[in-house]
């Protein structure tokens, strides 16, 4: 990021941060900067939200599928 500039974000890139965050859909009236935005942050989280779950295989037994039987 050599070089680069900062800028503070305009009012539609924000609301499409905190939307994006949230899970909530896009407002097609936001500006195309706020689209790339909105898109790229919830690219990273399905991306990190998918790397999270683990596979069945996977599973933990501290929290097995099926419960667990004590006498």
């Amino acid at each position: 990021m050599t070089g680069q500039t900062t800028r503070p974000l305009t009012n539609d890139e924000r609301k499409a941060a905190e939307a994006a965050f949230r899970g909530e859909p896009f407002n097609p009236e936001w500006s195309h900067s706020a689209r790339e935005m909105y898109d790229g942050i919830a690219a990273v989280l399905a991306l990190r939200t998918s790397a999270e779950k683990p596979s069945s295989s996977e599973q933990s037994e501290e929290f097995p599928l099926e419960p667990a039987h004590t006498r």
